[in-house]
């Protein structure tokens, strides 16, 4: 039986071989990595495999590409983690040449988001209006509407919330960017 061996051969001391070359058996028949391995796992199953490539030039073939790809890999030193390559490319929108028109939001009025919670005989009104500070903040009652606004440095906030009812500001608390309104029924 014919076996791969790299480096140093026991009991042959300061004789190497290079990696490619291969030792062979009795016979004197080269044995392919491929018959080599499967000799190794299955003991006999070699000389099948020698007898099947003798017959079918197409198995000679793909068990010689086999060898080659297996000796390119033992040379080159194989790993089993894979090769991870990427890139990123990014392609704008707006064509070459032409500007885009810059929108400033200082300048712009936002409307604020807002949750409204009906409890019965009260409103609570969650506003969120970050970066304001609560001097900067007007609430105002107008019959059934409440008007929440706000300006300061380059930030706007307006909000108009129509009420079911006449109402007043029973509570009110402002914390992180968070306006809390609770109201009731006149």
């Amino acid at each position: 039986m014919a076996s791969w061996r790299y480096g140093w051969i026991p009991g042959r001391e300061g004789d190497t071989m290079k990696k490619n070359e291969r030792e062979t058996d009795e016979t004197g028949d080269d044995e392919s990595v491929v018959e080599s391995v499967v000799n190794d796992v299955l003991p006999g199953m070699g000389s099948l495999v020698k007898n099947l490539r003798k017959r079918s030039p197409e198995l000679d073939q793909k068990i010689k590409e086999k060898d080659r790809e297996i000796k390119k890999r033992l040379e080159e030193g194989y790993s089993p983690e894979p090769t991870v390559t990427h890139s990123v490319k990014i392609r704008s929108l707006v064509p070459p040449g032409r500007k885009v028109a810059e929108e400033r939001p200082e300048n712009k009025t936002i409307e604020p988001i807002t949750d409204i919670f009906n409890e019965g005989d009260e409103l609570r009104v969650v506003v969120e209006m970050p970066g304001v500070t609560r001097e900067k903040i007007r609430i105002a009652l107008i019959g059934r509407s409440l008007e929440i606004s706000a300006k300061e440095g380059g930030k706007r906030y307006k909000k108009e919330i129509p009420l079911p009812w006449e109402g007043k500001v029973s509570k009110e608390r402002y914390q992180n960017g968070i306006l809390e309104l609770v109201l009731e029924q006149k």
